[in-house]
């Protein structure tokens, strides 16, 4: 007969569990280890029951005598485990055990009876389970006890498990559970739970000690026999009786002993991180961890350590540490999978640790994250990421062992695993940061709000290679020897022949959606030189007109736009701004270039600073306008979902200088449009574009528009949060963009609600997910009549989807393709750079 149940709700079902005792028989069944491997935890657990109370003289007498075991031990689900035994052994006398299975209550009386007793219940009935407590506590009373013990290892988790339709019945099960023993802890008593601790217990843990006078330890543990077998570790959760009632906090304790406070509603990503913190050491093909590394004297992240582990089957080294200078941290070597795998198989290393300096630096404001949580106290699924505990070794890193490296000049992005530890003495800090903040109803940047107490320095000069090493090599030497994989010994460190760039923040913000955001700027006039000017073709002479074809005579205008923005940029500095979020350091959300000679005012370089898609987004107006528009002095109305910093909007403002434009720009962080000033030139202004900056959520923003027939084109750009994926068919497929909330039939009819009859709907597909590509692709060709997909070149891996109510024909495809050579050919000197024009038309494909 099959161990094993059938489905959850098999683990509530007293039959099932008499089958299995009786299947068992003799040898019992131990969940989650044995007593040695939380004995230390237990005896924690006692020297701190009175620490949530007002007894100090109790606190202090505890610190200093012996465990106390005079205590009543009452164990809830005791199945066939020996723990009760060990208990006893350790000297606790007054051990009762409780289970709804007679089969094996009877076959442990036989085995334990003499000992210590057990009683025959089902805790789901209240009224029953109440009065054995009350029974238990008078008999504490009788028997001079000093405390109690209540003590669960793994009932609970057993106990709510349960299908999607059970729901309501664990939640009441749970409610029922924990009242009844809430009700009998008194000051001084501990309950303790081992427990796997996933996310429906951890849900009703939260619910249940919610304003109670409850609280909260949970500390991590290893099982000493074949602890790296375990794709779960266990958690002890310690439950006190206190004085004042929950905080909405709880206190982790990890692996080294370090304690912080967490907010219980964090607990979910708390759990995972550390589980996964848990897990570093184990080799796992194509697995990319994120760290980010707190110190905790100046209580800011200095540090972030990517973990790559590579399919490399040439293996020289077990791994390998590259150091990354300031400024390189987007170059697809570093921040992308690939880019990684490409660099552990050049290092022939299996573990890639890739170390770099972290842009956030910001301390923490304990009163806003307290005022966000209080926000969030219904919602235990937030997204905010948390610090794990870190780790020490004895194994020597080599400091001098340097090898050179060159790397790609691409740039791309990636969403990533992120965990944050701390490099201070393996003492953690809590993860909330915030600082300085903007007036709400602030319209343009004061210098006060440039220089928010962050470093507004260049970085050249102390972040230099050698001074960079030398900083690893004294604040992580315990940390990266702990990450390297077994056996690792000197492992080698490879460093650029690359300089550092001239980098300086010159802002950073709280914000409500990602945690913190700052602007950087970066000094890239060499760079941006080489990659747009280096090897010009000399400009050919113009053949007779009438021997000329068009597209000939475009490719000799946009080289003769360049020969012209090359004398243009000479002599000036180049810089990149650019945003990026706490919760994914290695994204760069908005990115814009601009210039500056000397002493004078920069200059935003619009054009230069359009990425692929956004120049694919350019060019979609051309299956709207021809040169005739311009002459009707008609509005072009464009929604953009997800308008960020306006970068897209004032592209298409300087492409578009002539036109009359309307733009509705969708944006839901308040902090990023507080941003707006530090992307745009607001003393240009053109009477023939007018702007609509709208705070509000995009989906909200569309289900509740009452904008019927109105837009002409709606540009939908906002990403997933990291590592999200639709499910289809129990098939996870990992989406970047477009957010997953619009791949949903009743949204997307809404949008065709608000666009005109001939609008388009253009949308930015980033994915590296090949079924994900293919499910967007149909899921839009249902609800359109035509969807043209542009493919972009080999620097970025997005496509531009472009949907029509209408059929889009090849005819129509021509027409397009002549639009769009006729206005370069009118306008090639507001033309993009690096505009591949044969390699645009052969990526044009209609689905």
């Amino acid at each position: 007969m099959e161990i094993l149940p059938a489905g959850y709700s098999d683990f509530r079902n007293k039959n099932y569990w008499n089958r299995f005792f009786n299947i068992l028989d003799k040898k019992n069944f131990e969940w989650y280890g044995n007593y040695e491997d939380i004995k230390n935890i237990i005896y924690e657990c006692i020297r701190n029951r009175f620490n949530y109370s007002n007894n100090s003289d109790e606190k202090d007498n505890l610190s200093l005598k012996r465990i106390n075991k005079n205590c009543l031990l009452i164990n809830a689900g005791c199945g066939n485990s020996n723990i009760s035994y060990e208990f006893f052994e350790d000297g606790f006398q007054n051990i009762i055990n409780l289970d709804y299975s007679e089969v094996v209550i009877e076959k442990m009386c036989k085995k334990y009876g003499d000992k210590m007793r057990f009683i025959n219940i089902d805790m789901s009935d209240t009224e029953s389970f109440d009065k054995v407590l009350e029974n238990l506590e008078e008999e504490k009373i009788k028997n001079k006890n000093d405390y109690k013990i209540f003590f669960d290892k793994a009932f609970l988790d057993a106990y709510l498990s349960c299908e999607e339709s059970e729901e309501e019945v664990c939640k009441k099960n749970a409610k029922n559970y924990f009242s009844l023993i809430f009700k009998y802890l008194n000051i001084g008593d501990v309950f303790i739970i081992i427990t796997l601790a996933q996310h429906y217990i951890i849900k009703e843990v939260v619910r249940n000690i919610y304003n109670q006078y409850i609280k909260l330890e949970i500390i991590p543990f290893l099982i000493k026999k074949d602890t790296n077998q375990f794709k779960y570790h266990p958690y002890v959760f310690a439950f006190y009786k206190s004085n004042e009632k929950n905080d909405y906090t709880a206190k982790f304790i990890n692996l080294q002993k370090n304690m912080k406070v967490v907010s219980i509603w964090k607990l979910p990503q708390e759990i995972k991180q550390t589980q996964e913190n848990l897990n570093l050491h184990i080799f796992k093909k194509g697995k990319r961890i994120i760290l980010d590394i707190f110190n905790q004297k100046i209580n800011k992240c200095e540090y972030n350590i990517i973990i790559y582990d590579s399919n490399n089957l040439d293996i020289k080294y077990n791994t390998v540490l590259i150091v990354i200078p300031i400024g390189y941290e987007f170059h697809s070597l570093y921040s992308t999978s690939e880019g990684n795998e490409e660099l552990a198989k050049k290092a022939q290393t299996k573990r890639l640790l890739l170390v770099m300096k972290s842009n956030f630096l910001v301390k923490e404001n304990k009163e806003i994250d307290e005022k966000e949580d209080i926000k969030k106290k219904n919602d235990i699924y937030q997204n905010n990421v948390t610090e794990n505990p870190n780790f020490q070794d004895d194994n020597k890193v080599n400091m001098n062992n340097l090898i050179k490296c060159n790397s790609d000049k691409n740039t791309n992005i990636d969403s990533n695993d992120h965990i944050k530890i701390s490099s201070d003495n393996n003492k953690n800090i809590p993860s909330n940061i915030s600082q300085s903040k903007c007036s709400e109803n602030s319209k343009v940047y004061s210098d006060a709000m440039l220089n928010n107490n962050v470093h507004n320095e260049l970085y050249e000069d102390r972040n230099s290679i050698n001074i960079l090493l030398d900083s690893i090599k004294n604040d992580l030497k315990n940390i990266l020897n702990d990450l390297a994989l077994p056996n690792s010994n000197e492992f080698p460190i490879m460093v650029l022949n690359e300089n550092i760039k001239n980098c300086k923040i010159i802002s950073h913000e709280k914000s409500n959606y990602s945690t913190s955001i700052i602007i950087r700027d970066i000094l890239i006039t060499d760079e941006f030189i080489l990659e747009n000017f280096n090897g010009n073709k000399k400009i050919k002479k113009k053949k007779k007109k009438n021997s000329l074809d068009k597209k000939d005579d475009i490719i000799f205008l946009m080289e003769k736009n360049k020969k012209e923005k090359e004398i243009y940029f000479k002599n000036k500095e180049i810089y990149k701004r650019q945003m990026i979020f706490s919760y994914d350091p290695l994204t760069v959300q908005s990115e814009l270039i601009y210039t500056k000679k000397d002493d004078q005012q920069i200059n935003f370089e619009y054009i230069e600073s359009a990425s692929q898609y956004h120049i694919y987004f350019c060019c979609s107006f051309f299956f709207l306008i021809d040169p005739n528009f311009l002459k009707e002095n008609n509005f072009i109305n464009i929604c953009i979902l997800g308008g960020g910093t306006n970068v897209l909007s004032n592209i298409i403002k300087v492409i578009f200088c002539d036109f009359y434009l309307y733009f509705d720009i969708i944006e839901i962080d308040e902090t990023v449009k507080k941003f707006y000033p530090l992307f745009s030139n607001e003393t240009i202004s053109n009477e023939k574009h007018v702007t609509n900056y709208i705070i509000n959520d995009s989906y909200e923003y569309i289900r509740n528009s009452n904008k019927t027939q109105f837009y002409d084109i709606i540009f939908l750009d906002i990403n997933n949060s990291q590592n999200s994926y639709l499910k289809i068919n129990d098939c996870e497929l990992y989406i970047t963009c477009p957010h997953i909330k619009f791949l949903n039939k009743e949204i997307i009819v809404s949008i065709k609600n608000i666009m005109k009859e001939d609008g388009i709907l253009v949308i930015n597909l980033l994915t590296r997910d090949y079924n994900a590509k293919k499910y967007i692709y149909n899921f839009f060709k249902i609800l359109f009549s035509s969807v043209t997909v542009i493919s972009s070149n080999k620097k970025e891996i997005n496509e531009v989807l472009i949907c029509k109510k209408t059929d889009i024909t090849k005819e129509k495809i021509s027409s397009f393709k002549s639009n769009l050579v006729e206005m370069i050919k009118n306008n090639y000197d507001k033309w993009f750079l690096n505009f591949d024009l044969e390699e645009f038309i052969k990526n044009i494909k209609i689905l």
